[in-house]
């Protein structure tokens, strides 16, 4: 049976936390350990011991990709002060500039560190959030992170028009979005949630 802390599955490194998350997380992380997230309000060790199981197969293959492909940036040296000063000025002509452009107002926004998330919004504050890892990646992909959450103060959920009024705003966002996610500085190699 697994416990909270650090675990050793098949002789490698699990480790299990209880956070505020939905589901029952798996991620396999840049040094090959196995961090297993089990959900604050809800969700047991037993449950979460149980989906590690049944996603064991799938660990073991993207352990073994993640280790033969090392990132050449070490995943936890976050951004420097001038770095993260130049994302806010980034950040402040963007959001003005593409708020205009698709007539929203009232908009407000921030930076903070995010483990998972390149930005969020609060559709009802009408209030983005950017990560602050965004200090590390080229100019376009934060212009499209920037037109991604403005795009959720029209739609809320990501669907066909959520889908349809991105193409219309950034053509060519799919592939912006995929470089993004491809980034070799990220954090998470790879995860699995149930």
């Amino acid at each position: 049976m697994i416990h909270f802390g650090e675990n050793v599955l098949d002789g490698i490194p699990v480790e299990v936390a209880r956070r505020r998350a939905r589901r029952i997380g798996i991620r396999v992380l840049q040094d090959g350990r196995i961090a297993v997230t089990v959900p604050k309000w809800g969700g047991t060790l037993r449950e979460a011991e149980s989906f590690l199981r049944s996603k064991w197969d799938w660990v073991a293959k993207t352990r073994a990709k993640v280790l033969a492909n090392p990132s050449p940036v070490p995943s936890s040296v976050p951004p420097s002060r001038g770095e993260v000063e130049s994302l806010r000025a980034l950040l402040a002509d963007l959001n003005s500039r593409w708020a205009a452009k698709l007539g929203e107002k009232g908009v407000t926004w921030t930076l903070r560190a995010m483990k998972t998330l390149w930005g969020s919004c609060h559709v009802v504050r009408r209030r983005i959030t950017y990560n602050t890892e965004l200090a590390k990646v080229p100019r376009e992909m934060v212009e499209y992170v920037v037109v991604h959450e403005l795009t959720h103060l029209k739609t809320a959920r990501h669907g066909p028009r959520f889908y349809r009024l991105m193409d219309e705003r950034l053509p060519g966002w799919q592939d912006l979005r995929r470089r993004l996610n491809k980034r070799e500085f990220r954090i998470v190699q790879a995860e699995f949630e149930f």
